[in-house]
C-alpha cells in the first residue's frame, strides 16, 4: 500500500454506511472513484463524501462500488506552487501577477515567450519588487536556462536604467527563486495512476492488452473530482499517456482509450481545455478559492464581481451583474458555469465558501442556477455509470456531452438549455475578447522601450 494516499471503499448495509481501506480497485470493475480537495485527510471526511455520491448519484443508477481517495495531509498541505506550475505550462494569454506570488514554468522551448509574457511586464511596471515575487520551475538544462534567464533580466534592467547594485541584487533574488521542476512534481499522482488506471490498460507485466479490452476497462471507471482532485487527475492523465506510449499503443489508440475516461469535476483547480480525458467541469463565477493563472477569462470575471460589489455597496439601482448559465466548450474548457450556486442575504458582499467547497449536487440552499448545475453534473455522472454497465458484451463508446447531460424526464428541456448555455458561452467569450483587446496594454511594454535593440524580440 502506498504511503502518500489510501483508497477506501464506501460500504452500505441498509441505511448504515462505513468505509474500509482496500489494496486495489479491481481492474475490470464498474465503479466510481472520488478525488477530493486538499482537505481529504481523514476517514470521516472520506465517508461523508462517499455518502454524498451514493445518495445523490448511485441510488438512481445501480449498486456499484464507490471509492474515495484520501491523501496524506503532508503531501498536499502546500501544493499551490505545484498546481500553478502545471497550469502555467498550459496557460494562454497570461497576465503578470503583481500583488501575489507567482510560479512560472520554464524550459528551453518556452523561455523567450514566458519571459516576455510573465517577467518583462513585471519589471517594466513594478521593477525588482514584481520579479522578486516569482518562483521559477526549471525543466531541462539547469545551467543554460538559468543563465539565459539571468541574462535577460540584466539586459532588461539595464535598458530600464536601474543602478548596477539594484540589478545585481535582483539577479541574486531570481537565482534563489529558481527550483528544479521535479520539486513541483510530487509522487502521489504517479502512484495513484499505477494503482488505479494502469491495471486497466496493461497485463500486469508492463505489456499492453488488446484495444477492445482496454477501451472497456477504462470506460468502466467514472472519476469525480473537486478542487485539487482535478489537478491530481490531470497528472494521472499525463502518466497514462506516457505509459501507453511505452507499452506500444499507437497515438490513435492512446487517443481512443483516454477519451473513454470520464471525469466530472467540481471547481477544479487545474488547467482546462486540453485534457485527453473526457473532462467536464462545473464551476461558480463566485468561487473565490480556485487558484488559476491570471488569464483574461478570470480577470474579466474578477473585475465584474468587484464592480458589482461596489454598485451594491453604493446603493446603485440594478446593481446585479447579469451572467446567465453558460457552457464553454472545447479549448475553453468543456465547463458549465453559473454565476452563483448558493443564495446570499447580503448581495455579493457575503459570498459563501460553499461556492467552492460544497460537493453536494443538490444543496438545500442552492439558487435556481445552482440546482441546474447540480442536475447537469448528476446526469453526467449517472449516464457515465449507465454507459459503464453496458460494457460487458463489447465496448460501447462514451456518449458526447450533449447526451451525457440528459435524463428521460427532461430530455427536450435539457437539450434546449444546453443550446442556450452554449450560445451564452460563445457570447461570453466574445465579451472576454473585447475586454482583452481594451486592456491589452497591460502586457505590452511601453512604446518608448521598443526602440531599444534589446526589445526587438517583443514585436508581436
Amino acid at each position: 500500500m502506498m504511503e502518500s494516499f489510501k483508497v477506501y471503499q464506501v460500504v452500505r448495509t441498509d441505511n448504515e454506511y462505513g468505509v474500509r481501506p482496500v489494496d486495489s480497485v479491481p481492474a475490470d470493475s464498474v465503479c466510481t472513484i472520488y478525488f477530493g480537495g486538499n482537505g481529504i485527510v481523514t476517514e470521516d471526511k472520506a465517508l461523508r463524501l462517499g455518502i454524498v455520491v451514493d445518495h445523490e448519484v448511485l441510488r438512481y443508477v445501480a449498486d456499484v462500488p464507490n471509492y474515495v481517495v484520501v491523501y496524506d495531509s503532508l503531501m498536499v498541505a502546500d501544493n499551490r506552487g505545484e498546481r500553478l506550475v502545471e497550469m502555467d505550462k498550459s496557460a494562454k494569454d497570461v497576465l503578470p501577477r503583481t500583488s501575489v506570488s507567482a510560479t512560472v514554468y520554464l524550459n528551453d522551448k518556452n523561455l523567450d515567450v514566458a519571459y516576455r509574457r510573465r517577467v518583462l511586464p513585471l519589471l517594466i511596471h513594478s521593477g525588482p519588487v514584481g520579479i522578486m515575487r516569482i518562483q521559477f520551475a526549471i525543466d531541462g538544462d539547469w545551467d543554460e536556462i538559468v543563465a539565459q534567464l539571468i541574462g535577460k533580466v540584466r539586459r532588461t534592467m539595464g535598458v530600464l536604467g536601474f543602478q548596477e547594485n539594484v540589478i545585481f541584487s535582483t539577479m541574486n533574488f531570481v537565482l534563489r527563486n529558481c527550483s528544479p521542476y521535479t520539486d513541483f512534481a510530487p509522487p502521489y499522482p504517479q502512484e495513484m495512476f499505477e494503482q488505479i488506471l494502469l491495471p486497466r490498460i496493461s497485463d500486469g507485466h508492463g505489456h499492453r492488452i488488446d484495444l477492445d479490452t482496454a477501451l472497456r476497462n477504462v470506460r468502466k471507471i467514472n472519476i469525480l473530482a473537486q478542487c485539487h482532485g482535478g489537478h491530481v487527475v490531470r497528472m494521472m492523465e499525463k502518466s497514462m499517456y506516457y505509459a501507453m506510449r511505452k507499452m506500444g499503443y499507437t497515438e490513435q489508440e492512446i487517443k481512443q482509450v483516454m477519451a473513454q475516461v470520464l471525469v466530472a469535476a467540481y471547481a477544479p483547480s487545474c488547467a482546462l481545455g486540453d485534457s485527453k480525458f473526457q473532462f467536464i467541469s462545473f464551476m461558480s463565477a463566485y468561487d473565490y478559492v480556485v487558484d488559476v493563472p491570471n488569464n483574461w477569462v478570470f480577470k474579466y470575471i474578477s473585475d465584474n464581481r468587484l464592480a458589482e460589489a461596489v454598485r451594491y455597496s453604493n446603493g446603485v439601482p440594478n446593481w446585479e451583474w447579469n451572467l446567465p448559465p453558460m457552457f464553454l466548450s472545447g479549448r475553453n474548457g468543456n465547463v458549465f458555469v453559473v454565476k452563483q450556486r448558493f443564495k446570499t442575504t447580503d448581495g455579493p458582499n457575503n459570498i459563501s465558501d460553499s461556492e467552492h467547497v460544497s460537493v453536494r449536487y443538490f444543496p438545500t440552499d442552492a439558487t435556481d442556477d445552482g440546482m441546474v448545475l447540480g442536475l447537469l453534473a448528476h446526469n453526467v455522472v449517472a449516464n457515465g455509470i449507465k454507459n459503464s454497465l453496458a460494457q460487458d458484451s463489447g465496448h460501447v463508446p462514451l456518449p458526447p456531452i450533449s447526451e451525457l447531460i440528459l435524463n428521460a424526464e427532461n430530455a427536450e428541456i435539457l437539450q434546449d438549455l444546453f443550446a442556450d448555455m452554449t450560445a451564452a458561452g460563445q457570447k461570453f467569450m466574445d465579451d472576454v475578447h473585447a475586454y482583452a483587446c481594451a486592456h491589452n496594454a497591460e502586457i505590452r511594454p511601453p512604446a518608448a522601450f521598443t526602440r531599444y535593440k534589446q526589445f526587438s524580440d517583443l514585436k508581436r
